[in-house]
């Protein structure tokens, strides 16, 4: 083998990816390892941070015994984002990482907004901090584990900290840092104003890289490890829906992007550091001269509300089956509706105790009903992100990627509730293969993407209309269960 090949690490919220692709982007080894986060309270999600180290020197170890190593000329990593661990002064972990969908946080919440409101200057942080943001995993840290806090040297997020492991050195990059609420959007760096209003040391903070750039080799021990001989260059790497965005072409088309996994998450981008009022802006800089940002909003649940109806409440993992009783001449006919926030909505209403709902449910109604408005409901509230999200420019399509993305009538339910096309990439194009793209820019300099074929899915003019009438029921579903939610307070 005398390609040149470059890896790929995703560290993902219930697994963790190991990919190698040709600097042509042909994938040549893939594999995904599983794991289980720990929930030790209601609301609270943690896990140890080595799991991720392990899970990731097993990968490559195994992929190594396919590969020759001397073949590969860089590693690139992404990860879930806001996942928070805190390292002490040698580099280990003082205590199980806070994740991003962790909820203990939501009581102190408002104060935390409050605050950030009282400077003008960190006013717009306040839009966008949320339970989970490593703000306030650090602020709760401090309050309810002094002890531990006083321990804490750097704050990492959860790919940051595996490739500390790898290559001995700590950073961050832009995407990951300027989600973090402790950023300044308007000066690109570190928020002097945050680490004022909540007394945060400077030393708290690691040193900001572009994603491509690269940050250290491989460390002997990790070599020895691996039975290789050369320390491979790694580079910074970014948040899973950065590199999502980068693999699918979004950077070169500035088309949108929606990821069906875990979370259903909704990525527009823009190539002049446009700030949106709505949604979480995100700092992309995969170069040091990259000034391109892109606004992310959540369904938090996501394609999650897919394996629930089925697995949980059908009791069945026969996904195919079950889509096939839903006739297409059902399609925005559906009497029945579903609101997908069930474990909250950060984005659009910072309401972290959101949950769903079916309603106009009838005698009449089956299972192919209600199934199919668990479909249609993600696909709404993803509409709802755009249309609060959106450029002024008009979309020509969206790209759907993720495992949702490979179910047929998901696929035309999202082009009709949108009423743009689809582009659904045929070939594998996941955050991972984004993280080999980075290591190929970071010790290359540049890549040029493959022709890649794509199937280009047409909404239907007939069901646009219908869907449009449906999507104005589903706002005012949407605004009934957040009055409901505010009497119970």
């Amino acid at each position: 083998m005398s390609a040149s090949v470059y890896i790929g690490l995703d560290i993902g919220t219930t697994s963790i990816k190991v990919a190698a692709v040709t600097n042509q982007l042909e994938t040549i080894f893939e594999k995904q390892y599983v794991y289980d986060y720990l929930i030790p309270k209601k609301g609270w999600t943690e896990i140890e941070p080595d799991t991720w180290v392990e899970i990731t020197i097993n990968g490559l170890q195994e992929l190594f015994q396919q590969i020759p190593a001397e073949t590969v000329k860089g590693i690139g990593i992404t990860g879930q984002m806001h996942t928070t661990v805190f390292v002490d002064k040698h580099g280990f972990s003082v205590r199980p990482a806070i994740m991003w969908n962790d909820n203990r946080t939501k009581e102190s919440l408002p104060i935390i907004k409050q605050r950030l409101k009282s400077n003008e200057k960190s006013a717009h942080i306040a839009k966008i901090v949320s339970t989970g943001s490593p703000l306030t995993s650090l602020l709760w840290v401090r309050e309810h584990e002094p002890e531990t806090f006083g321990k804490i040297n750097q704050f990492l997020i959860a790919k940051d900290y595996v490739k500390l492991k790898l290559t001995g050195v700590a950073s961050i990059d832009y995407c990951d840092a300027s989600t973090s609420s402790l950023y300044d959007l308007n000066s690109d760096d570190w928020s002097e104003e945050v680490q004022t209003l909540f007394r945060l040391d400077k030393q708290l903070f690691p040193a900001i890289r572009p994603a491509s750039a690269v940050v250290g080799g491989l460390t002997e021990e990790i070599c020895h490890q691996l039975n290789i001989t050369k320390p491979i260059p790694v580079v910074s790497g970014t948040g899973d829906n950065v590199a999502s965005a980068l693999v699918s072409g979004s950077f070169e088309s500035m088309q949108p992007l929606i990821s069906l996994g875990t979370s259903g998450v909704l990525v527009i981008p823009n190539s002049q550091h446009q700030l949106k009022s709505k949604g979480k802006n995100v700092v992309a800089k995969i170069t040091e001269a990259d000034d391109s940002i892109i606004t992310q909003g959540t369904v938090q649940a996501g394609a999650k509300i897919n394996s629930w109806w089925l697995e949980d409440i059908l009791q069945t993992d026969n996904y195919a089956e079950e889509q096939e009783k839903i006739s297409l001449t059902l399609l925005g006919e559906n009497e029945v509706f579903f609101s997908p926030h069930m474990n909250g909505e950060k984005t659009l209403f910072a309401e972290p105790d959101l949950k769903g709902a079916f309603i106009g449910l009838g005698l009449d109604t089956g299972r192919a009903e209600m199934y199919l408005a668990v479909l249609e409901g993600l696909a709404f509230g993803i509409r709802q992100l755009f249309d609060a999200m959106k450029n002024e420019q008009q979309p020509a399509y969206f790209t759907i990627v993720g495992g949702g993305a490979k179910s047929e009538i998901w696929i035309k339910i999202f082009a009709n509730v949108l009423g743009y096309p689809i582009r659904r990439v045929l070939t594998s194009q996941e955050a991972v293969h984004g993280a080999a793209i980075l290591a190929i820019i970071g010790v290359e300099g540049k890549i040029t993407f493959p022709i890649n074929a794509a199937q280009l899915i047409q909404p239907d003019p007939e069901l646009i209309v219908k869907y449009n009438q449906r999507y104005k029921k589903y706002l005012k579903l949407t605004e009934l269960l957040i009055n409901l939610r505010g009497d119970e307070e």
